[in-house]
């Protein structure tokens, strides 16, 4: 009789996470994970119970290579995980099995780590503006900048709030965003679908270390970045930004 393959899930971001669990992006790499069923992985002390798996927000009971998916686990700290561990399907609580290494992270990797999948690269419609011309966009109004945000939670909320108010996100959830990457003005545009939906600048900050990115509706018309520099975290979101210059915040 055949042994079925351990299920393996690859992590990209922790986030909403304490001492007894919390919510991930991880990708399917193995096997047919399963709700309830119980995983191990490198540094984690323990194992940790799989409860719930959501893609795009819809529960599912399993998971099959290469689909990504926000899952719930329970039964210790995640704070061990990084990005490119894998955790392992093992029989029980306390279970082991043979753990592969932790990956180091490319530019794809990273928008994975942020919960975002890739849709498309240079694919951006003619006439889309340069990357490079969206730091100066705050600029552009001197009389209106945006204020400083104090903290992670607060800096969430606003763009939750402002890029709603913008119809930033396509329907689907899908938007242009140069990468954050120490290339993204090389790699430049492309095209993302967000798999978590709310709180894209501290995934960004969990998955880089810095919480500054850039990013724009599908057709340009509406402009959102992140700006982290030694006044603060900035959010700006504005409207017809290339062409008119017209403040929304």
């Amino acid at each position: 009789m055949d042994v079925p393959e351990a299920g393996r899930l690859q992590m990209y971001h922790a986030f909403d996470h304490g001492p007894d669990g919390g919510v991930c992006v991880v990708r399917c790499v193995g096997g047919r994970p399963r709700v309830g069923q119980f995983f191990a992985a490198k540094g984690l002390t323990g194992t940790l119970r799989l409860d719930r798996i959501e893609q795009y927000d819809v529960p599912v009971t399993s998971l099959v290579p290469p689909h990504s998916a926000k899952v719930h686990l329970s039964g210790g700290p995640l704070v061990r995980l990084r990005y490119g561990d894998v955790l392992v399907s093992v029989p029980g609580p306390g279970g082991t099995a043979a753990l592969p290494v932790r990956v180091a992270p490319d530019w794809r990797g990273r928008l994975e780590a942020c919960g975002l999948r890739l849709l498309g690269h240079g694919d951006a419609p003619d006439g889309f503006p340069a990357p490079l011309r969206a730091p100066y966009a705050d600029r552009a109004h001197p009389d209106r900048p945006s204020a400083p945000v104090r903290s992670d939670a607060e800096l969430d909320r606003r763009w939750d709030t402002l890029t709603r108010a913008a119809r930033f996100a396509s329907p689907e959830g899908e938007f242009r965003l140069v990468p954050p990457d120490p290339n993204g003005h090389e790699i430049g545009w492309v095209r993302v679908r967000d798999l978590v939906g709310t709180g894209l600048p501290s995934r960004v900050l969990a998955a880089t270390g810095r919480a500054a990115f850039l990013a724009a509706s599908l057709d340009g018309r509406v402009l959102g970045a992140v700006t982290d520099g030694e006044t603060g975290k900035r959010i700006v979101v504005r409207e017809d930004d290339w062409k008119t210059r017209r403040a929304v915040t």
